[in-house]
């Protein structure tokens, strides 16, 4: 193998390695670290309906737990701000945090991450998910970008510390 050829597999090794390494998976994401925003017991077997909302976000949701298993479906607006001010989703992600009794994530799970277009949307969504053992609560968080002619911003809701 010459120098060259070496050289250019020991870049591309580093590159793989580097690439590989970065990537957490999203059940991993904000484990152990505390919700401050709403949070919805959860309930064994009835139907629950609410609304959970912020400046940003209104997520209309409805679930059920039977045995470890949760059902959830729902619409998600954004918030009047966005509406007003911006035109256009850049991305949206959408999270649905299992909490414990100290209301500390135990595990995080994609709810939704197809919002993309226009701000005065509504989309809806259905999934299914596995309770975790030790679960007593749910909520919700979100990283987005929307943009207008002029700008864009960023915004979030995430358990970001401990």
């Amino acid at each position: 193998m010459t120098n060259i050829a070496k050289i250019v597999l020991l870049v591309f090794s580093c590159v793989l390695v580097l690439l590989v390494s970065g990537c957490i998976q999203t059940q991993a994401l904000y484990i152990g670290n505390k919700v401050t925003a709403e949070k919805i017991a959860l309930g064994k077997d009835a139907p629950q309906v609410g609304t959970w909302e912020t400046f940003d976000l209104k997520i209309a949701y409805e679930f059920v737990v039977k045995g470890q298993d949760l059902d959830i479906s729902g619409q998600i607006q954004l918030g009047d701000h966005q509406k007003m001010v911006y035109d256009y989703v850049r991305s949206l992600d959408i999270y649905l945090f299992f909490l414990d009794h100290d209301s500390r994530v135990l595990l995080t799970e994609p709810l939704d991450r197809t919002f993309m277009g226009s701000t005065q949307q509504t989309v809806s969504f259905t999934r299914s998910y596995k309770v975790p053992a030790g679960a007593k609560a749910l909520s919700f968080g979100y990283s987005g970008k929307v943009a207008e002619q002029d700008g864009q911003m960023t915004f979030y809701l995430l358990p970001l510390k401990k």
